[in-house]
């Protein structure tokens, strides 16, 4: 504790007084060497921290800044992401003690963790697409937004604004999803299809449609939400960042075109936490997890090197101003003062405070000098 190691700190000092040395002090109260002088090291400092070279810049600082007021709504995992985007990585904890110093971290409630994800590894793209729909209102009638995500890189294959939702919705919005990633319909390699059990999905029509078309129709588990997680939780972000926002859509034309505009940002432009903090267009587009983990590395590794170079320079510099020199100019040159002392002291008349005349501590006599 603080308080604990200022009164070693003091305990030292006290018997150092004395005349004991640090070792002999520090072993009658069981403290190792090593600790004491990086506590007095810290003491030293004016916050009482020990310099890292991997604390953050000034510079980064300030990018952490502009991308709050850009985004007041942002939290420190969404700021890391776009941070990330501009090729600056910074880590959410250090983004979020930033935030914190400054007095911009808002309280929430973290949700219950959900259940178990179902066992299995989507490991490229086109594997495996989920599909649902969700409602939102159109000059003041229900209507619907289905869609089909990529279960690897979140990438939303197609999708489509229906005042209802059928088979034949369904049906349309797979082949639609196959044109848009050049997949033919002779190719044996088509993605598998997990639904939940509505009625649009489990039709005759629906199921004799896959089975001519040689595709997997996979069905989720009856209350079982998770088995199409990342379905659901994409309509969860366009719900709350565009739905929920606008209410009412005038017509079909304009909810069309603003849901379109808000899944071309969220392919390219929207950090995605489960992605590494890469959009989803950059996954999709390099469709190798270990090329991604492999560039997020060597990102860290550039900014490391580029904090520690940073913090390299400022000591020096700092130690340059505390030895009396300026930027610049150089340190100053030592002298040794020994000469100049002793003629000044010869000088000097004894009193009877000074018993030498080469230093007035009268516990330094002439044997331990000339000792």
């Amino acid at each position: 504790m603080a308080a604990q190691k200022q009164t070693v700190l003091e305990l030292v000092a006290a018997h150092r007084g004395q005349g004991r040395t640090v070792a002999e002090v520090l072993g009658s109260v069981g403290v190792a060497r090593s600790s004491y002088y990086r506590w007095k090291k810290s003491a030293a400092k004016p916050d009482g921290r020990r310099q890292s070279s991997y604390e953050i810049t000034t510079e980064e600082r300030k990018l952490i800044d502009e991308v709050k007021e850009e985004q007041p709504l942002y939290r420190h995992r969404r700021i890391q992401g776009v941070l990330q985007q501009r090729g600056v990585y910074l880590s959410a904890s250090a983004i979020y003690e930033h935030l914190k110093a400054t007095g911009r971290v808002e309280p929430y409630e973290r949700r219950q963790a959900p259940w178990q994800s179902p066992h299995y590894e989507v490991w490229q793209n086109n594997l495996m697409w989920g599909s649902d729909w969700t409602k939102l209102r159109v000059a003041g009638i229900r209507w619907y937004l289905v869609t089909v995500i990529d279960f690897f890189s979140r990438w939303i294959v197609a999708w489509e604004v229906v005042p209802t939702v059928h088979a034949g919705v369904i049906k349309a919005i797979y082949e639609t999803g196959l044109s848009n990633q050049g997949i033919s319909k002779p190719s044996s390699m088509k993605p598998e299809f997990r639904v939940d059990r509505g009625s649009p999905n489990t039709s005759g029509v629906t199921q004799e449609f896959f089975e001519m078309l040689g595709a997997e129709l996979s069905f989720a588990r009856v209350r079982r939400p998770t088995d199409n997680a990342l379905t659901e939780r994409f309509y969860g972000t366009i719900k709350q960042e565009e739905i929920y926002v606008v209410g009412n859509y005038p017509d079909a034309i304009s909810a069309k075109e603003e849901i379109g505009r808000y899944i071309e940002h969220y392919h390219h432009r929207r950090p995605h936490q489960a992605l590494m903090n890469f959009t989803p267009a950059h996954v999709h587009e390099q469709n190798n997890k270990s090329r991604l983990l492999a560039e997020l590395k060597e990102m860290k590794r550039k900014t490391r090197e580029k904090r520690k170079e940073f913090w390299s320079r400022r000591s020096e510099t700092t130690v340059e101003f505390d030895s009396g020199g300026s930027l610049g100019m150089g340190r100053p040159r030592s002298v040794y003062p020994g000469a100049n002392t002793e003629a000044v002291f010869q000088e000097q008349l004894s009193d009877s405070r000074i018993e030498s005349s080469i230093t007035g501590n009268d516990s330094l006599g002439e044997p331990v000098l000339s000792h």
